[in-house]
């Protein structure tokens, strides 16, 4: 059987490599190149590709990790890393003005893509308890559908796991 395979969708700059570096430890591979889009970003280096790590689970079983790129135009990325997701994780900054628009394509895309596809937000900076419940209500009403949400420190590995077991209860069929 193949591993079950998970995606982080989030703008540029909003940890999804160090996620994948948090969940998988020495095993991830990384796509980053030295940043060229410094007026966007100021980050030293930006994702090309699809970083890939692998996390072991205490049954022997393996969960496959991808991180898309962010910059919109590797668009074709996130595409093809959702031909075969099946969930997803969308990090999103709640200080950004467009933080919803960007989390209601990313599962736009999905339900599109990967219909199949368990979907969570993962708020990976720090903001306030009150924000993110209105965050959540704001998005739900957009998508039709109420979006797990949580805030995580995507460096931190135990806040990455808890954010994989909330994305594995919400699976349809949680036995892969």
């Amino acid at each position: 059987m193949n591993a079950p395979r998970i995606v982080l969708f989030g703008e540029m700059g909003i940890g999804k490599t160090t996620a994948v570096r948090a969940l998988c430890g020495d095993t991830v591979v990384d796509c980053d190149v030295a940043n060229l889009d410094t007026e966007r970003h100021a980050k030293a280096t930006t994702t090309v590709g699809a970083d890939f790590g692998i996390v072991r689970l205490g049954n022997g079983d393996e969960l496959h990790v991808y991180g898309s790129p962010g910059q919109s135009r590797f668009d074709f990325m996130r595409r093809w890393l959702l031909s075969f997701a099946m969930g997803v994780m969308v990090l999103v900054d709640l200080a950004e003005a467009d933080a919803i628009d960007h989390a209601q394509h990313a599962i736009a895309m999905t339900s599109e893509l990967a219909p199949e596809a368990a979907v969570v937000v993962l708020v990976a900076r720090p903001a306030d308890p009150a924000l993110i419940q209105h965050f959540a209500e704001e998005l739900a009403g957009r998508v039709g559908w109420a979006v797990p949400v949580m805030q995580v420190d995507v460096r931190d590995r135990q806040q990455m796991l808890d954010a994989l077991e909330l994305l594995v209860a919400v699976l349809p069929d949680p036995t892969y």
